[in-house]
């Protein structure tokens, strides 16, 4: 075992070949309402843009200003929800699902609730289905965030689709990446109008942009490989999670579109390798005491963007980390706080929130492992090592 060499802790290929032919605006895989397999797409500047201008879009009852998500989820949830002018309504989450406790929302007070918006994080779908029904029982809107789960399926359907609309995310870490970028996707035609007279307005990316973007490509792809990876994690700040209201609504370029369209086919292949390491991952962890793995939800089929356990507690997570790298494995503490504890957040928030203990235990407890197309079978030997020996068994050795 070399020092310098580290697993990046997510990503997906992105092949010098798509990006340089994506500057080109002949070839064009296919048009991605198609290959997504819904009626309309809007390419945005980010997942989180497109949140908020489907969150503009549904908006029509001025009483109708919360939004329910998850007490624990992606930073930008909250930020999305909060660019829109809207207010937060958190839900508490089951360490078991990793996504929203059903028992909570249906307890919740949904009369000034304009649309409930689950998770799925890590790839993982939560249970849609049922989500679905109480939406619609409750005259509510769902929003469907797959920005993580993009080829993932729920009872045969495929995350982003379940409800009035979904997004999906195209940032560094997810399933494929072009860097940045999101698309907002529905079948229903008259929300389609509604979104498009607001995706119509939005600034176009310049020349600058697209340089930009193709130079940041680039670096990934050259850096993921864990023989250059440990280089980006000593020279550049590549984690953090913000809850940031003011952001960059915009269309997507038309390079970025372009390479998404021609990642796009590869993404089946790259969730095959991620679920294989995932459940060599889970028969080797199961059992472990003081470990606690999520399990898929039946009738789920995850993507695995990361593989997430629970420890015991935030000094057994902290020893774990420490542990991985001295094998080259790049862990991750996940977001650093239940939503309700982001620093600057208590002005979006809902009067009369309720208590959220299972975001609580999750934020203090979640720890993922990579299972990215560049994890080999060899660290997943190294990783469930770690993960079954005692505490402090591991020597400290040099950091990768």
């Amino acid at each position: 075992m070399t020092r310098f060499r580290l697993v990046a802790p997510a990503g997906a290929p992105l092949p010098v070949r798509t990006v340089l032919r994506s500057l080109l605006p002949s070839g064009s895989a296919g048009e991605l309402h198609d290959q997504l397999g819904v009626r309309h797409a809007f390419p945005l500047s980010s997942g989180r843009a497109a949140l908020a201008v489907l969150l503009a879009a549904l908006r029509r009852d001025p009483s109708r200003r919360e939004v329910v998500i998850p007490a624990y989820t992606c930073f930008s949830v909250p930020s999305a929800v909060a660019r829109a002018g809207l207010i937060v309504r958190l839900c508490d989450v089951d360490p078991k699902t990793l996504d929203l406790d059903l028992n909570a929302l249906v307890r919740l007070d949904l009369s000034r609730v304009l649309c409930i918006v689950p998770s799925g994080l890590y790839g993982l779908p939560g249970d849609l289905t049922a989500m679905e029904a109480i939406a619609r029982r409750a005259g509510i809107s769902l929003i469907d965030d797959a920005a993580q789960c993009l080829g993932a399926t729920q009872d045969g359907r495929r995350c982003g689709t379940f409800g009035d609309a979904g997004f999906y995310s195209f940032g560094r870490g997810k399933g494929i990446t072009t860097m940045g970028g999101g698309i907002l996707v529905t079948q229903r035609d008259d929300l389609a109008s509604k979104i498009a007279s607001r995706v119509r307005v939005l600034p176009r990316p310049g020349l600058g942009d697209a340089l930009v973007a193709v130079a940041e490509s680039l670096a990934y792809g050259a850096m993921l490989a864990p023989s250059r990876y440990w280089i980006a994690d000593r020279m550049l700040d590549l984690g953090g999670s913000h809850f940031a209201p003011r952001f960059l609504l915009a269309q997507l370029s038309a390079y970025r579109r372009r390479l998404i369209e021609r990642l796009l086919p590869a993404t089946d292949a790259y969730n095959a390798v991620r679920r294989a390491r995932a459940e060599a991952l889970r028969s080797g962890i199961d059992g472990v005491e003081g470990v606690e793995v999520p399990r898929p939800l039946e009738g789920a089929r995850p993507v695995y963007l990361r593989f997430p356990i629970l420890a015991r507690d935030r000094a057994h997570r902290k020893d774990l980390l420490a542990r991985l790298r001295t094998v080259g494995i790049s862990g991750s503490a996940s977001y650093p706080s239940a939503v309700g504890d982001i620093p600057g957040i208590a002005r979006y928030l809902a009067p009369g929130q309720q208590t959220c203990p299972g975001a609580a235990s999750v934020a203090g407890r979640i720890l993922t492992l990579p299972c990215h197309p560049d994890v080999t079978m060899a660290d997943v030997e190294r990783i469930v090592d770690v993960m079954r020996q005692p505490r402090h068994s591991i020597g400290s050795g040099a950091r990768p």
